[in-house]
């Protein structure tokens, strides 16, 4: 390793005095360096003057710039061309001491300096002229700009000159800062430098001083100028986000009494200026409108929303805005926006609208879009499905609370309905186990009074004729009780039980009563006086056959029309009233059957067949029933019947009785449309028929009151419809109009009217409202 005190790099100079004179375009020497080192090393060579400025102006060329490696002992030889005189001060000439400085990288902190004298003899001449032909240029950014320069050389001799142009970024001259010119004596010339701007980011606007320097073999001399880049540019204006909600979680159960939205209003600079900008926030509260009004969006032209004030100093209460800078830097500035807000305990969701509105303070730079509609959801703190369960249990207990304290109806299948004589009350007995009073009003049926706790279903239920101040009541089980709807006092009637009463009959002085029994037996009640003891029957006919419906016939009570299986129809002959058997009088059926017609020891009910006239109606098989028999109050021997092959039949019992049952029917007809026809009424003087069965119809028919249908009526008029069938119907007449009730499989009773024009028929029976 050598010694480091010992010299590795030696320099030798072709000459120590050079002379650059204005005849010479350089003064050129030579250097020759050697290694003196253990190892290969590369040289480089720069010239210093003492007191020279350094601003990067080159004023000598080397040959070569920097030497290759060579070995230990080889020597590199370097040319120097002084071609001008560094940068001292103005005006100089006579000797300039330099200094030649060789350095090696591979030889750390070795060196070799040489002092070199330079005699620089009339090398300061008149400097050559040079101007801006545009001082003052304006330009957008991305713009191209043409920077000329006149120069022109005012002495006798040729002048070599290096124009600098300097005060823009060097990117931005695309050919160069710099530029070198051989100047002719007395000829101008022009120098372009391209100029261009970059974009908005990049080039700010702003005004760039120009500085056209021309240097030589003279004293520099400078032309100035200006460059102004206009604002170019805009800013936008978005929220993050447009809407949200309060709470921004929603809980399971409750949610929070109140809570914050949270935005970000962001200015987005797109400019080459970083402009002031204010902004102000206001709640929009649209007007009311009706829900038949379109909904307005308070952002359009056409809105009818009251205009917002742009004040930025007030906000709306529980709102909360960051401060706005002075000066918007470029990119995007985020200004934080917290709305407070409390929620409401019920309800739907609620939205509330803000409106941000902003402006630029500079004009040149607009801001796009300067208006912002933020939406905020406020959902209550009870969850609307809790609100929806909450209102559904309401309802639940308000209607389990109102089935308690009130009486809605029935709650089964209702099985008979019978107007009161002024049909001001309608009677209706349920599969239910309930019979119920309605008042009639007003078109509408109300409940008047509740009969319960009978503990068996209601087949049929009849009024007291005369004052219609008591009931009769038959059962599903075969029990027939009397009830006083004054008192509430009961009796009740004992024949066989589990045989169910399908029917009962009063007559017309309410003396006696007939009950007709699915086993086939009609039982005759004698009640003249009413007592809670247990009763028996004062005669018991036997018809062989099911019964379903009876009705009084002829001018007194002595005929008793009977329907039932088979669709057979006959009339029983009854005998009047006799002395009531005693207390001691078999309960059981047998004991009954013993009650004969004339003697009370007699041990068989009646099935004397002369006691029996069979009307010639046709007959059908097991399951074909006459449901229903009708005769009207005031023509007793005009009766109405219906079966379950769906026919409606008039007869005229006079005929029927006068010839022994061979009689036919005045008129018959499809009364339901061939559905099973259940229930048939006749108006008290047979000028009305109303119907209803298993088509859920309940239809009214206008008679002449000989026993046929009008002309005008062969279809009668459908009052009402239902989806289940109907079981039972009652037609009244007032002096009004007709009134008509029914009662259903759907646990309804129903009423009907229709009223009446005033005028009458031939026959004197009135003409209904509307058309027949």
């Amino acid at each position: 390793m050598p010694n480091p005190a010992t010299k590795q790099i030696t320099t030798v100079l072709s000459t120590r005095q050079v002379r650059l004179s204005a005849s010479q375009v350089a003064a050129v020497f030579d250097a020759a360096v050697y290694n003196d080192s253990d190892r290969f090393a590369s040289f480089q060579l720069k010239l210093l003057a003492a007191g020279a400025m350094s601003d990067g102006r080159s004023w000598y060329r080397l040959t070569p710039s920097v030497s290759a490696k060579i070995p230990v002992g080889d020597c590199t030889r370097f040319q120097i061309e002084i071609f001008d005189l560094p940068s001292i001060a103005q005006q100089f000439s006579g000797t300039i001491d330099l200094t030649v400085e060789v350095t090696s990288r591979e030889l750390t902190n070795q060196y070799d300096r040489q002092a070199l004298r330079l005699i620089a003899d009339g090398l300061q001449g008149k400097p050559p002229t040079i101007s801006l032909l545009l001082p003052v240029a304006e330009a957008d950014p991305g713009d191209r700009v043409a920077i000329v320069a006149m120069v022109a050389n005012p002495t006798s001799v040729p002048l070599e000159a290096v124009l600098r142009l300097q005060g823009l970024p060097n990117a931005w001259l695309t050919e160069g800062t710099q530029q070198v010119l051989s100047l002719l004596p007395g000829k101008p010339q022009k120098v372009t430098f391209q100029c261009e701007v970059p974009s908005l980011l990049e080039a700010r606007s702003q005004l760039y001083p120009l500085q056209l320097e021309a240097t030589g073999r003279f004293p520099s001399v400078t032309a100035t100028g200006q460059l102004i880049v206009r604002p170019a540019g805009s800013i936008i204006l978005a929220c993050d986000p447009l809407e949200t909600t309060i709470p921004d979680r929603l809980r399971r159960w409750l949610n929070p009494a109140q809570g914050i939205a949270e935005f970000a209003i962001q200015f987005e600079n797109r400019s080459n200026l970083e402009p002031g900008v204010r902004a102000a926030i206001q709640e929009v509260i649209p007007k009311r409108r009706w829900f038949w009004q379109k909904r307005e969006n308070p952002l359009s032209p056409e809105s009818t929303v009251d205009p917002i004030i742009f004040d930025p100093t007030v906000l709306p209460p529980g709102v909360q805005f960051g401060g706005l800078p002075t000066e918007l830097p470029m990119g995007i500035t985020a200004i934080p926006l917290q709305i407070y807000r409390r929620l409401p305990w019920l309800g739907w969701t609620r939205s509330r609208q803000f409106q941000v509105t902003a402006q630029s303070l500079n004009p040149a730079i607009p801001l796009q879009p300067d208006t912002q509609l933020l939406k905020v959801y406020l959902f209550p703190i009870i969850p609307f499905w809790l609100q929806l369960l909450g209102a559904l249990l309401a309802l639940g207990l308000g209607a389990l609370t109102w089935m308690l304290l009130s009486d809605p109806g029935h709650r089964a299948s209702v099985n008979s309905v019978r107007f009161n004589g002024q049909g001001t009350e309608v009677l209706s007995g349920s599969d239910d186990q309930t019979i119920r009073r309605w008042r009639v009003h007003n078109q509408t049926l109300s409940t008047q009074t509740r009969i319960g706790d009978l503990n068996k279903a209601v087949r049929v239920v009849r009024y007291r004729p005369v004052n219609n101040d008591q009931i009769a009541m038959g059962f599903e089980n075969g029990e027939i009780q009397l009830a006083n709807l004054l008192t509430g006092q009961r009796s009740r009637l004992t024949p066989d039980k589990d045989d169910r009463v399908f029917d009962l009959v009063f007559s017309r002085d309410a003396r006696t009563l007939f009950s007709a029994h699915g086993s086939g037996l009609v039982l005759q009640w004698e009640i003249n006086r009413f007592s809670s003891e247990q009763n028996q029957p004062q005669r018991a006919y036997d018809t062989q056959f099911a019964i379903q419906s009876m009705a009084l016939v002829g001018d007194d009570d002595t005929h008793l029309a009977i329907g039932g299986r088979f669709n057979r129809l006959m009339i029983l002959e009854v005998a009047a009233g006799t002395k009531t058997p005693g207390k001691g009088a078999a309960q059981s059926k047998n004991a009954i059957a013993a009650i004969g017609e004339t003697n009370p020891a007699n041990t068989n009910p009646v099935k004397n067949k002369s006691a029996f006239l069979e009307i010639a109606y046709p007959s059908g098989g097991a399951t074909d029933y006459i449901s229903s028999l009708s005769a009207a109050e005031q023509q007793p021997n005009l009766l109405a019947v219906a079966d379950t092959k769906g026919q409606v039949s008039l007869w005229d019992m006079q005929e029927c009785l006068k010839n022994q049952g061979s009689c036919k029917p005045t008129d018959t007809w499809l009364g339901q449309g061939g559905n099973p026809v259940r229930s048939v009424a006749l108006s008290a003087d047979g000028c009305f028929l109303a119907s209803a069965g298993d088509d859920g119809q309940v239809r009214l028919w206008a008679l002449d009151g000989r026993g046929l249908r009008r002309s005008s009526a062969l279809e009668g008029r459908v009052l009402g419809r239902t989806k289940k069938p109907l079981n039972a119907v009652d037609v009244i007449q007032t002096r009004e109009a007709v009134w008509v009730t029914s009662g259903d499989a759907d646990r309804q009773v129903r009423l009907y009217q229709v009223p009446l024009t005033g005028n009458r028929i031939s026959n004197q029976c009135p003409v209904l409202g509307g058309g027949e």
